[in-house]
């Protein structure tokens, strides 16, 4: 069975410094991890609304699952931040756009008249302390500017800058047009059949669900491949301190054997391998059960 989402997970791969053609193997055990990962997503928000009394379930049901991973979830803010400041910025555009000619005409407002401050759109979540009180502040563009200055932003560019230095200006056009690449942008009845949205739990229309799960299931083939490429490159290290010359010897030696340090794309192997370190338990998760007889959760972990 050929993977549904082969070209956007390519396209996430090389954002994520994978600019090899990857096995269809590789592709399609990626999308079955992804795949995983939204079904145990689904499940989890849905018995979450349960617990009360919903039928469906919303966007803070996804966004309780990882609230402990604050980097994500303030990633996560911002983007639904500046996509509803987007949409806010649309509209206001149309009803600019049908002002009639009376409207045009009439007299500008005085220095007394009260002028309304324009208001960005904030993003709350109910277990945060702002949402403990009746009047909340809105968020000022300063605050939008600290938002995207944090240190887990600062370290994304990081990354994203060493992937990009030694690139062309071709691979840098090619990078630029594959950061947009998401598995439900225009594609919600195809990701809806996929994971099984709608029959494993149902979702409110107008809430940003899908958006939400498209950016999450982008992080996590991006944080898969690269953990992947991690592992690869530990294997290649450690291939070349066994064989060493020998191993130099033989690329020099045959015809048709690959250019010196050429590096062959990820494998599944790779992959298998980063699903379960990413899959490991910290130390301060399981520090108080040594040396105790209590079971150990061993339940699949999110991305």
């Amino acid at each position: 069975m050929e993977a549904k989402f082969k070209q956007e997970i390519q396209q996430m791969m090389y954002i994520a410094g994978e600019p090899q053609d990857v096995s269809i193997q590789t592709i399609k055990l990626i999308e079955d991890i992804i795949l995983d990962q939204v079904v145990h997503m689904l499940k989890t928000a849905n018995d979450l609304a349960g617990r009360r009394g919903s039928r469906v379930f919303s966007n803070n049901d996804l966004i309780f699952q990882f609230r402990h991973d604050t980097a994500r979830v303030e990633r996560l803010r911002t983007f639904l931040t500046w996509k509803a400041i987007r949409k806010t910025v649309k509209d206001s555009d149309e009803k600019e756009g049908f002002a009639d000619e009376a409207d045009m005409e009439e007299p500008a407002p005085t220095d007394e008249a009260p002028t309304t401050k324009g208001k960005f759109p904030t993003v709350s979540l109910p277990w945060d302390v702002s949402s403990f009180f009746s009047e909340q502040v809105a968020e000022a563009p300063e605050d939008i500017t600290d938002i995207t200055s944090s240190e887990a932003a600062l370290e994304k560019l990081r990354r994203n800058d060493e992937r990009t230095r030694d690139m062309t200006v071709a691979e840098y056009a090619t990078w630029s047009e594959y950061r947009h690449a998401s598995l439900t942008y225009r594609k919600a009845k195809r990701f809806r059949e996929w994971c099984g949205l709608g029959v494993i739990a149902e979702n409110k229309p107008n809430d940003d669900v899908m958006d939400i799960l498209g950016f999450l299931t982008s992080e996590m083939v991006q944080s898969l491949t690269a953990e992947a490429l991690k592992v690869q490159a530990q294997e290649l290290a450690y291939l070349d301190g066994q064989v060493g010359a020998e191993r130099v010897q033989k690329r020099q030696g045959s015809l048709f054997s690959e250019p010196e340090g050429a590096r062959k794309p990820v494998d599944s192997r790779h992959v298998r391998v980063a699903f379960q370190k990413l899959q490991g338990r910290p130390k301060k998760n399981r520090a108080l059960l040594n040396g105790t007889r209590l079971p150990r959760i061993s339940g699949l972990k999110l991305l």
